[in-house]
């Protein structure tokens, strides 16, 4: 299994070359094209966000536990 710094990492760059593909569309004439691709890129920053926070909980949690232990 990844670990949740993979996903995110991987969010970042779709959010990339998602942006860059949109450029690419824009300006050769496919707006419609483009639009769809600021929405997947839109969804796949939102979901490295919400990895990103979800693997800062955890990581909390867990030293919270650490903590706990001792």
């Amino acid at each position: 299994m990844l670990s949740n710094k993979v996903y995110i990492v991987g969010g970042g760059v779709l959010c990339v070359l998602f942006i860059a593909l949109a450029m690419v569309e824009f300006s050769t004439g496919y707006p419609e094209d483009g639009a769809q691709d600021l929405l997947y890129a839109a969804l796949s920053a939102i979901a490295g966000g919400v990895l990103y926070v979800l693997d800062r909980r955890q990581r909390e949690r867990r030293a919270a536990e650490r903590r706990d232990a001792r």
